[in-house]
């Protein structure tokens, strides 16, 4: 399934505009003084009881970006923002990244972002075992063939019901799109809520990586003997939101449906044999 010129061009023009904030940050003086400036007020946006709308924010866009609503959200910056803004917070303490890395505090409010985003991304993919359990009635009236040839991928996956949930946590692991397995799901009827848990615990784990990914900055400048300056850590976000922008395009374009067909092929070919 390729993508429609529509998203292309909105894939286009988030890109153009990454480019052109990085261009204004490098080359203009006065823009580059008032980045810095948001840059330190951006530790407020997780601070005392505004942490509890950052949870929100990340359940919020989270399910948003999960969900197959056809727009490309780049949740994982989002995600790295909020979780930069308690880094930065506590790293204004005076911390060093040593100590900061055992600091409960810190991880009990990444942890919160992450159960937050993965609870959000799960009940976004979702929407496709929402969609197929009410086409279960289209599917069986009409005969319509692709409903049907999903429905016959869902009872496959059944074929062994003690392996379903593995198959579901793998799914939400990996950039899979999961309506794929989800979607088939929705039509056999198989029980939501053995659907969800290891779907949450999936994408928690997606979660986590990217809330980690201020940590693993840092890291790689302590790493190199160098301390993360203000310009430097900008310049890294908005390389991250190029490649995270990049990934998701790659994600939407490329057609899975077509490449698990062709390995259950090869794979049946090899039975045969």
């Amino acid at each position: 399934m390729a993508v429609s010129k529509k998203l292309t061009i909105v894939f286009i023009i988030f890109y153009l505009i990454v480019v052109i904030y990085l261009l204004l940050f490098l080359f203009v003086q006065d823009i580059q003084d008032a980045i810095i400036k948001s840059r330190v007020e951006l530790t407020q946006i997780t601070e005392g009881v505004n942490y509890v709308w950052a949870i929100l924010i990340s359940l919020i866009i989270c399910f948003l970006g999960s969900a197959s609503i056809g727009f490309p959200i780049p949740f994982p910056f989002v995600l790295f923002s909020l979780s930069n803004s308690i880094f930065l917070r506590y790293n204004d303490m005076g911390l060093t990244l040593e100590q900061l890395l055992i600091t409960s505090s810190f991880w009990l409010e990444i942890i919160g972002l992450v159960l937050a985003g993965g609870l959000g991304s799960a009940l976004g993919e979702f929407t496709g075992y929402v969609v197929g359990y009410g086409t279960k009635k289209v599917a069986e009236e009409r005969q319509a063939s692709f409903l049907n040839n999903i429905n016959g991928f869902g009872k496959l996956i059944l074929d062994n019901e003690k392996r379903t949930p593995l198959y579901i946590f793998l799914f939400a692991l990996t950039p899979l799109p999961d309506d794929i397995l989800f979607l088939p799901l929705g039509l056999i009827k198989y029980p939501f809520w053995k659907c969800i848990i290891p779907g949450w615990l999936g994408k928690n784990f997606t979660t986590l990586f990217y809330c980690c990914w201020p940590i693993f900055i840092a890291i790689g400048f302590t790493s190199q003997g160098m301390e993360s300056s203000g310009e430097s850590s900008i310049i890294t976000e908005a390389i991250l939101l190029i490649v995270t922008i990049t990934v998701m395009f790659f994600i939407m374009s490329f057609n899975w449906t077509k490449y698990l067909e062709k390995r259950s092929k090869r794979k049946m070919e090899r039975t045969d044999t």
